[in-house]
């Protein structure tokens, strides 16, 4: 009997579960913590082979293989360390980003202070300049003779009506127009100080005038020069479209789009049906349009090719895209830069007659301008 407890004592020990290894332990203790979620979110492969590592280690442990037990669950915490290092140095690069960033920024608001420090000391020098240059001027006037005085303020006027000059070859009066009328009313008053030869008021006047001016013309420079800009381009635009007209068997088509000019020169029946190769007796007119695009070199060009209901649903896309390829083809070996033109194929759209009619097996080329 005694025997018998002895081996039942024993066949339970021996069932009984061995405590978990350290290292085990560790990596339950690491699956625990606050940064395992976010690994498993932004680290997948390691995550996954940490977490594949660990199941390892369980089984081990539960078939009490301890030795390979502690080998996964090593294995599972170099990965998952691994995992949590990549995120620590992302999460710090990133904050060396911000630092960096907020670095030029203060660096930039220093070099704004500095600058306008420098232009407040620029503008105390300049003042303390005038006020001894106005100093010097009216002792100077003390000693000029009214005749003298009188010949200064010619001067004065004189450069201001030069000023005003400069004002009109920009067309000040049109694009500065309150400014350009202040200058003009300072220079007739000027004027007629200098009739009633009060020299003072006259040089007075004339420097306002003359100032007003410069400033009339500064502001209306780029105004003007846009302006002549967009009335050429609108010449260029109208000219464009002249000779486009002017080109035998096409009917030009102008549309708005947004803000853009689409000025469409189509070539109809340029196809037989299933074909890409364009008819001979339509190549002039392909030769024709190339002329004009070498005229008119500054428009970017789309070609469109299209196709009738006659092709095949399954062909027309290939097909009116070869069509318009071929049409790029010809212009290029009249010398046009291939890089110039925007080409695609549209099929069995925006039909122009019947939906089987040759008509519809064109090509339609596109300008483009604002």
């Amino acid at each position: 009997m005694t025997r018998v407890i002895l081996l039942l004592v024993i066949g339970l020990a021996g069932c009984a579960s061995l405590p978990k290894p350290q290292e085990l332990v560790a990596l339950e203790q690491l699956r625990q913590g606050d940064r395992f979620d976010q690994a498993r979110k932004q680290q997948l492969t390691l995550m996954a082979e940490s977490e594949a590592a660990y199941k390892q280690a369980l089984t081990a442990w539960e078939d009490k293989e301890l030795e390979q037990a502690k080998h996964w669950a090593h294995i599972g915490t170099i990965k998952q360390r691994t995992a949590m290092a990549i995120i620590s140095q992302a999460e710090t690069r990133e904050k060396v980003a911000q630092l960096q960033k907020q670095l030029k920024q203060v660096q930039a608001e220093r070099a704004g202070i500095e600058m306008k420090l420098a232009e407040t000391n620029e503008k105390i020098k300049l003042m303390e300049q005038l006020s001894a240059a106005r100093k010097a001027a009216s002792d100077k006037d003390a000693q000029l003779s009214a005749a003298q005085q009188l010949a200064a303020a010619e001067q004065k006027v004189s450069k201001a009506q030069l000023a005003m000059k400069m004002a009109d070859t920009v067309e000040a009066s049109r694009y500065a127009p309150e400014t350009y009328s202040l200058a003009q009313a300072m220079l007739d008053k000027a004027n007629i100080a200098l009739k009633a030869k009060n020299a003072s008021d006259a040089s007075v006047s004339a420097d306002i005038a003359a100032a007003k001016a410069e400033a009339a013309a500064q502001t209306a420079r780029p105004l003007y020069l846009a302006a002549k800009q967009t009335a050429s381009r609108q010449a260029q635009n109208q000219a464009l479209q002249t000779d486009a007209g002017a080109i035998s068997g096409v009917t030009v088509k102008l549309q708005t789009l947004g803000q853009t000019q689409h000025l469409i020169l189509p070539v109809y029946s340029l196809f037989k049906r299933n074909s890409s190769t364009p008819l001979p007796a339509k190549t002039s007119i392909l030769s024709a349009i190339g002329e004009l695009l070498k005229k008119h070199p500054s428009y970017p060009v789309i070609i469109n090719g299209y196709t009738s209901h006659g092709v095949r649903p399954s062909q027309r896309y290939a097909i009116s895209l070869a069509r318009a390829q071929q049409v790029a083809n010809h212009f290029v070996t009249m010398g046009l830069p291939l890089k110039r033109f925007a080409i695609s194929g549209l099929g069995g759209e925006n039909l122009f007659a019947r939906r089987n009619s040759p008509v519809n097996d064109r090509v339609e080329v596109v300008l483009l301008f604002q």
